[in-house]
Order: structure tokens, then sequence, then C-alpha cells
């Protein structure tokens, strides 16, 4: 089997840059976004035949789906609408995301997978996903498998127990400037909005459709739902800036579960030195991964890195940006002391 990587983050700290600048390694098979394109469902356990393991990759989730049918702009949502065989509100779970970067036909490789898959025999989950990652490398010829999810810190406790020999890559950015990114971005902004509905409702709307939601809901909600939702008021939204921090924060909470890793499987590393100096720390995150020839790949790529993207926050207005910091605040000092350095400043 490929060795296994796992890319972690909290989600807008330039994990999806590093995945497509993996993506340009020809022996690295480069998996983006595949838990995410799996939730709610990638970690429920068991044992599951080729059919069902199938099923829970392919099944189109209704988040994701919903988003484009309403015509909110996701930039990583990659399936080429039009072109492809799916509609929109039809999209399978890893067609989504993880399949169009590896591929200018992610239909036909959509269903290589279906084929070889729907014929395994029962296996617990942990084992279909190894298996599914061997596969995968040897069909696509690849020596090194990484996987980098989105707010993939969510996901910690449950990537640990599934991958016990995997290493794992701890990305993190300026929190401030991140909870700022996150604050322009269609999905944070639908996931602070999310916990608003979950409070009215009791549920996520987006796991337990519903189309009587949104007489539920007061006025201000009644157009994020999946039957109601609205791009325009998704893109309008009055969402104080200090949510996002609060967002932001809450995803560091995690890193405790990292205690006790070795070294070698372990590595930390920051979007904000990558952009300060990008050959050196790519090459550095290459070496930990098993990259081959990793200073040529990094040399290669470290143009593509764009150097602009940083200190956000320092142009927010000054009462503004305060209430981000102090919102910010909790998970500045656990990042802090976790990796044991302060953190760099926007």
């Amino acid at each position: 089997m490929a060795s296994l990587t796992i890319v972690l983050g909290t989600g807008r700290c330039g994990s999806t840059m590093l995945s497509d600048l993996v993506n340009e390694h020809r022996k690295v098979l480069s998996l983006s976004e595949f838990f995410a394109c799996l939730d709610p469902l990638g970690f429920t356990g068991g044992n599951v035949d080729g059919p069902e393991f199938w099923q829970l990759l392919s099944a189109p989730r209704l988040k994701p789906n919903t988003l484009m049918r309403r015509g909110v702009a996701v930039p990583e949502y990659r399936y080429p609408l039009g072109s492809g065989r799916f509609a929109a509100g039809e999209v399978p779970a890893i067609s989504l995301m993880t399949l169009p970067p590896l591929t200018d036909d992610p239909d036909a490789l959509h269903d290589a997978i279906g084929k070889e898959v729907t014929r395994w025999p029962t296996a617990p989950l942990p084992r279909q996903y190894a298996r599914l990652f061997a596969w995968w490398a040897d069909f696509l010829d690849r020596d090194v498998t990484i996987e980098r999810s989105g707010a993939s810190m969510r996901f910690l406790p449950d990537l640990l127990t599934y991958f016990p020999t995997a290493r794992f890559v701890h990305m993190y950015r300026n929190g401030p400037d991140c909870a700022v990114s996150m604050s322009r971005h269609p999905l944070f902004r639908l996931a602070v909005l999310i916990r608003d509905l979950r409070k009215e409702l009791g549920v996520d709307p987006f796991r337990v459709g519903d189309p009587a939601h949104a007489g539920l809901l007061p006025e201000r909600l009644r157009r994020f739902t999946p039957d109601t939702l609205d791009a325009a008021a998704l893109a309008d939204a009055a969402i104080p800036m200090e949510r996002f921090g609060a967002m932001w924060s809450h995803s560091t909470s995690t890193i405790r579960h990292l205690a006790g890793l070795p070294a070698d499987r372990l590595l930390h590393i920051c979007y904000d030195r990558i952009v300060a100096d990008p050959g050196p720390e790519l090459a550095r995150f290459g070496e930990f991964a098993g990259i081959p020839e990793p200073e040529a790949w990094a040399a290669r790529v470290a143009g593509r890195v764009d150097t602009r993207r940083v200190g956000a926050s320092n142009r927010l207005p000054a009462e503004q940006a305060e209430e981000l910091r102090q919102a910010c605040a909790p998970g500045i000092r656990r990042l802090a002391e976790f990796l044991g350095e302060a953190l760099p400043v926007g």
C-alpha cells in the first residue's frame, strides 16, 4: 500500500492550495476533500460489504447538492456541471471535489472505482478505506497517498482511530486572518447560520431535511433551509466577524488528540511561513510525507503560492479587529501552548 499522510486543518488555512500543489506530482495520489465529501457518513463504523461501501462513497449528499442547485458558487466544488453526466442535485459524493482534480473524466474514474469496490467482501470500514486507497494508488500508478479535507480537525479523533499508522500534518494559520477568510466563504457562512437553525429546530436541516422547517423559523433564518436557500441572502447575511473568530477558535480544540504522536508521524506546518518562503517549507512537508524528490517538487511549485494572502485582519476597522482578536484568543493560546511557540501574526 502507498504510504498515507493526512493533512489536518481548521478550514481556510491554505490546505486547498497544498492539495493542488501536491497534485502536480505525478507519483502522488492527492485526495482533496475525500472525507469532507463523505460527511456526515464517513465514520459511521461497523462492517460494510462492497455495495454498502460504494453507496457510502457515491450517494449524493444533501448540503453540497442543494448549494449547487441554488446557484451558490463554492470554489472547491469542481465537478464539471454541464459537461459531466450528473446534474446539480445528483452529483455523487466523491465526484464533487475529490475526483475532478485527478482526471479530465471524473465520471469514468467514478465508474472504475464503483466496478472495483462493489465486488469487495464485508470488512470493517477502516479496512475498506485502506483497501480503497491501496487500489486507487495502484490504479493511477502513484507511490504516495495524501488526503486533505477542509476543516478536518473536526474528524481528528476518528482519523486517528481509523488510520493508526498514518502520518499527520497539522496545517495552521494566523487565527484572525483565517476567520476573515471564513467570513467570505459560503460554506463557513452557512455553517454559522446552521448553528442558528439548530437552536431553533433542534436538528441540522441539512442532515434531517423537512419542508416544514422554514415555517418554524424566524424571518431572518427562513431563507437558509435546503428547501428555501437563497444564494444572494447567504452572501449578504449580516454575520458579526467575531462569530467566525469563535468558529476558528473552537476548531482548534481537537488538537489535544495529537499529543503523544511520535515525531515521525506528526508535522506542524504554518501557512504564513509557506507564504513567506515557499520553497523550504514545501520541501520540509514533502520530505515528511514521502513525496519523491521533495526539493525538486517544491522548487517547481513554489511560484504558484500566492504571497499576498496574509494580513487581512490587520485591515479591519480597529473596533472590529479587537472583537475578532478576542474571539480568536482561546484558540491562539491553545495552539501556542501545544506548539510551544509564539504564533505568526498576520
